[in-house]
């Protein structure tokens, strides 16, 4: 499979939907970029239901978990930390909420364009940033759950 494929720049990138895609109405241009928005919407709203699930089940069970003792207590806190710390990022990155119709450079619909592929970028990076936290929290907290499941099932 190549890896050959280069990342682009803002500018570069709304160089490529122009001459390389065809896209050159400014409506279509607007409607390609406010896309990838949604979808980082769409996805990060997904992330959030998981660390909501997660929360929700350890209200009901967490009590438990940590009376099986200071490992998979901690194990356990440091997963929801984990968790919670994602959904801040979540909320600061890319569902922090902010009309791309309302934003317009001075310069025209060039500069704006590419301003909201530079929001669109760092949106995406916080939403990485997200998973990969979720995804350490979550080890946590499978790892305290098993821990919890090996003592109680030793007792």
């Amino acid at each position: 499979m190549p890896t050959d494929l280069e990342l682009l720049e803002p500018a570069e990138e709304l160089r490529y939907l122009r001459e390389d895609l065809g896209i050159v109405e400014p409506g279509r241009l607007m409607r390609q970029v406010v896309d990838n928005f949604m979808v980082l919407q769409a996805r990060s709203a997904m992330l959030l239901s998981l660390i909501t699930l997660c929360l929700t089940i350890s209200g009901f069970s967490g009590h438990r978990i940590s009376a099986a003792g200071l490992v998979p207590a901690s194990l356990l806190g440091m997963g929801l930390v984990l968790a919670v710390s994602a959904a801040a990022l979540l909320l600061q990155g890319p569902l922090k909420l902010r009309w791309a119709t309302r934003m317009a450079a001075a310069s025209g619909l060039e500069d704006t364009l590419v301003e909201l592929i530079r929001q669109r970028n760092h949106r995406t990076r916080r939403y990485h940033q997200a998973t990969g936290v979720l995804v350490a929290g979550l080890c946590s907290y499978t790892a305290s759950l098993v821990l919890f499941i090996l003592q109680e099932g030793l007792r």
